[in-house]
């Protein structure tokens, strides 16, 4: 590590826990530096739960229709277990906050299927797990007490849960908050709804109740009610020993609570479940609760559990214990993230980057998917930012990421059927195979361009930052149309193997044609530009005082295959220059001080935080795989060590980030210098998996079979893959014991030395040895 890094902690991940190879958990047994969250949602489909859940319980809890409404049930910082000594009238909680009564042995599993805090207090032995099941619409908890004393002990259990109820409609419009809470003790619990006539549907309504019919005591509708006029959640009614009251509350800060008394046998244990959910009316909570029992909440766990273990199944890696951490990221939670991005966001952006990384483990759900996003295509090739919500800004990246991520997919699934699968335009009746929607992409880009010829920046283009200003005139935008030009590579590529002779021939010149403005109009000496404008003004150009260097320009350069190779080395160069510094990547450097019209929002956003100039994680992906195609191994793999969790140089003390998730970025201010923004919902996760499994270690997807082709650090001289692909799995070992790095020199298939490097899938269980 760099001594002259002024870090704020130098913990690493080992201070704070440890994974599980067993069932792909990271263990918590010391206190984080934040909170940290695990994900939790049901099977992507007509209604989607997404719910986060800490280490300390909380956690925001949201539902999303197949139309696109969004229902906020519950917020940050506003959802708890409490439990209560009956004797003492001591109240704790299992993760020893909010109320801060001291408790022991605290600890919390962070699962793929669940998330599960426990304690000890006085004998009591308490767990709280949560978790979302596959086929239901409510985030489930069950707190299990065991008496570890020789005498039997009375404990009320206390869930509390401050209702939201607000959102977005399909059409992007917002819900107000207009919410009522009913006691209803034939449900154990509490039924709330928001009463605005602007509700998009009748789903806009919530529950709390509890299974534990017999122990129930009461409830309450209203945040004051529990937790006074002080509105503190560390010092709850509940500490006086009181019960809850029974009433209900109309107003903006409904809630629920709901109260459960067991008694704890000596030396015995009981359990206490409850629901919070989702509903169209009470008839659905009663039927919600008639068909739960522990027994089926137990089941739809382990059904979770079995599904993850699947996806986990799909591939692993292994670079050698000093990598441990990392390679446990890839392994057990980064499926996870990528599905869980789909269910959080439906930009298309976002989702069909998510696609390529999620056909690697689930190609029908990768399928499904692509046909919902690319159905929300216009006639004339354009596309609209996001459909899940709509929004209907013009961000010109869009029809970009068609062109590059379905020909990715079908090389990871061979599913060429794909292109003549037939699908719809949005607000149009016509219907074409997705080889025309491709089509339609691509001449649309190519002739959606502005005065010097190149793409039209639009609202934005990948950075949503690039938003223009009252006084932002017209903008091209370099990236997107190096983009572009990779999406011509896919289609020429494509027409070749689908004998279309023609649409080759016209992505091919197109691709000369763009690749020779690009190298004319935005080569800047040692790196591309970003922006040219109509003012005259260029964006990422040496002679600007700030934003002279932007990171992205010179990864898609390589990426695009439009920078002649002295250029692509230079820039790519100029990255390790300018743009690499301890915490990771800068998304452009110097950051922007100060408002610029000619930027728009980007320039008026905080400083080396995020978009402006901050360590862009996604960004570094992109880096990622340019370095490999360049033959850049050393580069590539301070690129992965950088962006993953607990970074030599970024420990996770510093960072904050959980050990399990992708985060989006590392700030670079002042104030915290390498803190984390964004864990969980962020394409870095499928751009890094891609690029550590496929690039790096070089079990990569090809239309003919699985390419053979590592650009692996000299740093590890042996490592392992197992990759299910096309139904063979490939158990591959890497000897880069000659430092060789890349470059295959020898290649075994089942013992049996082999002069391709693309293996042909068969169905069969294969055995592969790699000399670099």
């Amino acid at each position: 590590m760099d001594p002259t890094i002024a870090l704020k902690s130098t913990k690493k991940i080992a201070d704070y826990g440890m994974f599980d190879a067993k069932d792909g958990s990271f263990l918590l047994t010391a206190t984080p530096p934040r909170k940290w969250s695990n994900i939790h949602f049901n099977e992507p489909g007509e209604h989607e739960v997404y719910a986060e859940t800490s280490n300390i319980g909380d956690g925001p809890v949201v539902f999303r229709d197949n139309a696109g409404n969004t229902c906020n049930l519950v917020g940050y910082d506003s959802k708890y277990v409490y439990l209560r000594d009956e004797e003492t009238k001591v109240v704790f909680c299992p993760s020893g906050e909010p109320v801060p009564t001291a408790v022991r042995n605290v600890k919390t599993r962070f699962a793929p299927a669940f998330t599960e805090t426990s304690c000890e207090y006085k004998g009591l032995k308490v767990a709280h797990r949560v978790f979302v099941p596959r086929t239901e619409l409510f985030e489930a908890h069950t707190v299990t007490i065991k008496n570890t004393t020789a005498k039997e002990r009375s404990v009320s259990v206390f869930l509390y849960a401050m209702f939201q109820l607000t959102g977005n409609t399909a059409s992007g419009g917002g819900v107000w908050k207009d919410n009522d809470t009913e006691i209803h003790p034939e449900l154990c619990g509490v039924y709330a709804k928001n009463r605005e006539r602007s509700v998009p549907t009748d789903r806009f309504k919530g529950y709390l109740v509890t299974l534990n019919k017999t122990e129930y005591v009461a409830s309450t509708g209203y945040r004051d009610f529990f937790t006074r006029t002080a509105f503190s959640l560390a010092a709850p009614v509940i500490l006086d020993g009181s019960d809850l009251n029974n009433l209900p509350y109309r107003g903006p800060d409904s809630a629920a609570a709901v109260q459960v008394r067991v008694m704890v046998p000596a030396k015995g244990s009981v359990r206490v479940d409850y629901l919070l959910g989702q509903c169209s009316g009470l008839d659905d909570v009663a039927a919600v609760v008639a068909r739960t029992t522990p027994e089926s909440l137990d089941a739809a766990c382990t059904e979770q559990a079995k599904l993850e273990e699947s996806r986990r199944s799909a591939f692993s890696i292994d670079t050698g214990l000093a990598n441990a951490t990392r390679d446990a990221l890839i392994n057990n939670f980064s499926k996870k993230q990528m599905v869980s991005y789909l269910i959080n966001k439906s930009g298309f952006r976002d989702n069909m980057q998510n696609d390529m990384g999620v056909a690697l483990f689930d190609y029908p759900m990768a399928r499904a998917n692509i046909l919902r996003a690319v159905s929300s295509q216009y006639e004339n090739g354009c596309v609209p930012h996001g459909f899940r919500p709509w929004n209907l800004h013009q961000y010109s990246d869009k029809p970009a990421w068609m062109l590059h991520c379905i020909p990715w997919v079908i090389k990871e699934s061979g599913d060429f059927a794909l292109l003549d699968q037939e699908v719809g335009y949005y607000k149009s009746e016509l219907k074409e195979p997705i080889w025309q929607h491709m089509i339609r992409a691509m001449r649309f880009m190519s002739k959606d361009v502005g005065s010097h010829g190149l793409c039209d920046q639009h609202h934005a283009d990948w950075n949503d930052g690039l938003e223009p200003s009252e006084k932002t005139g017209a903008r091209e935008s370099v990236m997107v149309t190096q983009q572009l030009c990779l999406g011509l590579v896919e289609m020429a590529e494509l027409a070749r193997r689908r004998n279309e002779p023609a649409i080759e021939r016209e992505a091919n010149d197109l691709h000369e044609h763009f690749m020779t403005l690009l190298n004319r109009l935005c080569w800047d000496g040692e790196w591309y530009v970003r922006t040219l404008t109509g003012s005259g003004y260029t964006l990422g150009s040496k002679v600007n005082p700030e934003g002279k260097i932007f990171i992205n320009t010179q990864s898609w350069a390589v990426l695009s295959q439009s920078a002649p190779p002295e250029r692509a080395r230079v820039c790519m160069e100029s990255v390790d220059k300018y743009i690499e510094g301890p915490y990771g990547f800068a998304i452009c450097e110097p950051a922007f001080t100060k408002f610029d019209e000619r930027i728009g929002k980007y320039s008026a956003s905080r400083p080396y935080y995020a978009e402006n100039g901050g360590c862009y994680n996604h960004a570094a992906g992109f880096k990622l795989v340019a370095d490999c195609m360049m033959g850049r191994p050393e580069q590539a793999w301070r690129t992965w060590l950088k962006v993953a969790p607990d970074s030599p140089w970024n420990p996770v003390g510093n960072s904050k980030t959980e050990p399990f998730s992708f985060t989006n970025c590392y700030s670079r201010t002042d104030e915290w210098p390498g803190m984390s923004m964004y864990p969980w919902r962020t394409g870095t996760c499928a751009w890094f998996t891609q690029g550590v499994l496929e690039w790096i270690l070089g079990a990569r997807r090809h239309y003919d079979g699985l390419l053979i082709d590592p650009c692996l650090t000299a740093s590890v001289p042996r490592a392992k893959v197992v990759r299910v692909f096309r139904g063979s799995r490939y158990e591959i070992e890497i000897d880069n014991t000659s430092g060789g790095c890349r470059g295959v020199r020898e290649l075994y298939l089942d013992g049996r030395r082999t002069s391709s490097q693309i293996l042909k899938p068969d169905g069969k269980k294969h055995k592969v040895k790699v000399f670099l």
